[in-house]
């Protein structure tokens, strides 16, 4: 998330949400292959999701309100691509007119049978940290009001509000350093719960709450 329109939630003014009834998992078989490629993609070039969602984040506002959520998944895949110089943005284009191209480098893919797994079960973002926890749970804490230029999992709606700790996962992939591959910095990841009024004011209801996931460099002390 960063600071622009790609940091959406608790954003007002874009309509209902339809939920529809038996949703599929896909809605196009398109969509299905992006999921494909996003997951056997990442290890061949060699990025994380922190930086994947990074770059997501990078789209122009106009066009990211304007995309899909897998339409936003295949123009992040487009750009790795030509980031790792798997194909040239001319190759691509000639692809997208229906033309034959000749790739100069080629990727190994990945096992089907290792995707599989990984989707079953999920690949850890747990660390070993030996600093001790700033906060316990039952602590009422306050979202720092931080204002990153570049990727963060601090929710704007959430800043400069108090919640309370309910929960100590320990030590976690740090974000904002992981996506730009400054390291994992692994820091203390606690769930914090937020009351909806706290967050949104009177008009919420009062019996809401928001739970949210925020690393200990996000959190402060109440005062």
């Amino acid at each position: 998330m960063t600071n622009s329109v790609h940091d959406m939630g608790g954003m007002q003014g874009f309509g209902v949400i339809d939920r529809e009834e038996n949703e599929p998992v896909f809605h196009a078989e398109w969509q299905r292959k992006t999921f494909g490629m996003m997951m056997t993609s990442l290890g061949p070039f060699q990025v994380n999701l922190d930086h994947v969602r990074s770059r997501m984040e990078s789209v122009p506002p106009s066009t990211y309100l304007e995309l899909g959520y897998y339409d936003k998944w295949l123009l992040t895949l487009e750009e790795l691509a030509i980031d790792k110089n798997v194909i040239s943005k001319e190759d691509l284009a000639a692809l997208m007119a229906g033309q034959d191209v000749s790739l100069t480098r080629d990727t190994d893919p990945f096992p089907a049978e290792g995707m599989l797994a990984f989707l079953a079960t999920g690949a850890t973002a747990a660390r070993q940290i030996e600093t001790p926890a700033a906060f316990k749970v039952g602590d009422t804490v306050k979202a720092k009001n931080l204002n990153p230029k570049g990727h963060t999992r601090l929710p704007r709606y959430v800043r400069g509000h108090m919640g309370l700790v309910i929960a100590d996962a320990g030590g976690q992939i740090y974000p904002d350093t992981n996506a730009t591959f400054s390291g994992e910095g692994p820091e203390r990841l606690y769930t914090v719960q937020f009351h909806a009024t706290e967050l949104w004011g009177n008009d919420a209801n009062p019996k809401d709450t928001v739970c949210v996931d925020l690393w200990e460099p996000y959190l402060e002390a109440a005062s």
